[in-house]
């Protein structure tokens, strides 16, 4: 119990007592007792008074008190207010660094996600890479084997040629020996006969044996000497047989590979695009049949059997596709345009063309020109590659100087670069470059060999799609059976080369 409440019940007791000699006085009418009930009372009364002002005293000192501990808890309160704020600022601050923190967190995560994810796409593609670099190799290291391989059957083939030449030669020689003495000896006994006969008077010419010896000696030094285009004389007592013997003998002798060129375009002619420009400059041939590959004496397995083809009428383009047509049709449809290797753009062959990209070249040019336009067949290419000739190349059986662009055609392009298109001389039908510059894309699918090819039909559909055939050769090319016109490689649909390009033709 606080001090003013106990002082309080002191001054309660104190009056009580005070009231009670007020009572007892009225009752008691004796002066003495009077007076000392009065003094009584007067103590109480300053008993009170004395509690009074110590009450007042202690309540003044209360409410200091009261007040001083208001304040103090005011300020207390005050002081835990700002602690509260500062602890919220706190907590604030905390919680935006704690969101700072989560969204870095999460951005870090979604980064290592991303950079992980990146790393997944990188090695994939880096995976895809190998795989295509490997499949590319093992195509090269096949087609090099297979290069190999014919270049090696084709010198066991003239190794062997050779060898039958040279043991023909060594039979000629002994057999030329061997008439050559019997011819000696005939001409000593004709010789002895003569003298025997001119005693008697008589004379007799030349027995026909001699004389047959003679021929024969004559027809085998023209076979040992066939650099030399000579006809021999023999006496007019040789008989017929003789004769015709000796003619046989000079025509063997003297013959030359023939080159016959009989085949003969029907004209040539562009058609007009709806851009308002001009398509290729295309050449119009005649239908006709030809011989398609190569014999089999010759060891070219995939270009066998060979077998006549009968093809229809169509127009097929006097030059490959340059990088000038090329870069239109890019322009108009939005297409890349392909690299150039820094030879130059215009009239230069285009090259690092997918055959993809050849066909969305084709489809433009039909939609440009209402005409069928397409990639030529592996028929339509030879037919139109050989121009009627029957020899290893349009011009004839050897590589003449400076006829193509190829590694050993003796042009200032050879191994280094494309030519611009109709550097050279054209074949009979009016095409160029259709032997080197760069190698071209057909619409033909793979097969091994020609078993089974019909003998009509401009395209022989069907076989292996996702590897399509090649023809010609390039500038890159330095073996001469690479540079044939019955030449066949084959690529998948998604190569592309600096030696690879293409030319279209128009179906009638």
């Amino acid at each position: 119990m606080s001090s003013i409440l106990k002082a309080k019940a002191e001054a309660q007791k104190l009056i009580k007592r005070y009231k009670e000699l007020q009572t007892e006085a009225k009752a008691t009418d004796t002066a003495e007792e009077a007076a000392r009930r009065a003094t009584e009372a007067e103590k109480l009364v300053s008993q009170i008074s004395a509690l009074q002002l110590a009450i007042t005293k202690i309540s003044a000192k209360d409410r200091t008190a009261t007040t001083t501990i208001t304040n103090e808890k005011h300020d207390a309160e005050k002081s835990a207010f700002a602690r509260i704020r500062r602890l919220e600022e706190s907590q604030k601050k905390t919680r935006i660094q704690i969101e700072q923190l989560n969204h870095a967190k999460a951005e870090i995560t979604r980064l290592r996600r991303q950079a992980k994810k990146s790393v997944v796409n990188v090695a994939q593609e880096r995976r895809t890479n190998d795989e295509k670099l490997q499949q590319e190799l093992a195509r090269l290291i096949k087609k090099k084997e297979a290069e190999h391989l014919a270049v090696k059957q084709e010198l066991d083939a003239i190794s062997k040629q050779s060898k039958k030449e040279a043991d023909l030669l060594k039979v000629q020689r002994d057999t030329a020996r061997a008439l050559m003495k019997k011819h000696e000896q005939d001409k000593e006994q004709s010789l002895a006969l003569h003298s025997h006969r001119r005693k008697k008077g008589l004379w007799i010419g030349l027995s026909i044996g001699t004389i047959f010896s003679l021929v024969l000696s004559a027809m085998l030094f023209l076979l040992l000497s066939p650099q030399k285009k000579a006809t021999v004389a023999i006496p007019n007592s040789v008989s017929k047989t003789a004769v015709k013997a000796q003619e046989t003998v000079n025509a063997i002798v003297n013959e030359k590979p023939k080159v016959v060129q009989k085949a003969k375009s029907l004209g040539t002619f562009r058609d007009k695009l709806k851009d308002g420009g001009k398509g290729p400059l295309m050449v119009k041939l005649p239908g006709g049949t030809f011989k398609m590959g190569s014999k089999s004496s010759l060891p070219y397995h995939d270009e066998r059997p060979q077998h006549k083809v009968t093809l229809e009428s169509f127009s097929i383009q006097k030059y490959e596709i340059t990088f000038e047509e090329y870069d239109m049709f890019a322009e108009a449809t939005g297409n890349s345009k392909p690299r150039d290797e820094g030879w130059g753009r215009g009239k230069r062959p285009v090259i690092n063309i997918t055959w993809r990209e050849a066909m969305k070249y084709t489809e433009w040019l039909s939609s440009q020109t209402g005409r069928k336009y397409n990639l030529p067949s592996e028929r339509e290419w030879e037919y139109a590659a050989a121009a009627g000739s029957k020899t290893t190349y349009w011009w004839g059986y050897e590589l003449d100087n400076n006829q193509a662009n190829c590694g050993i055609c003796g042009s200032q392009w050879d191994g280094k670069q494309t030519a611009p298109v109709g550097s050279f001389s054209p074949n009979a039908f009016g095409i160029y470059d259709v032997i080197g510059n760069v190698k071209e894309w057909t619409i033909s699918c793979y097969r091994y060999t020609y078993r089974g090819a019909p003998a009509t039909g401009n395209h022989w559909k069907g076989g292996n799609c996702e590897e399509r055939m090649v023809r010609s050769g390039s500038f890159g090319d330095y073996q001469k059976s690479d540079l044939r016109t019955t030449k066949r490689h084959k690529f998948d649909s998604s190569t592309s080369m600096d030696t690879l390009g293409f030319r279209v033709v128009r179906v009638e």
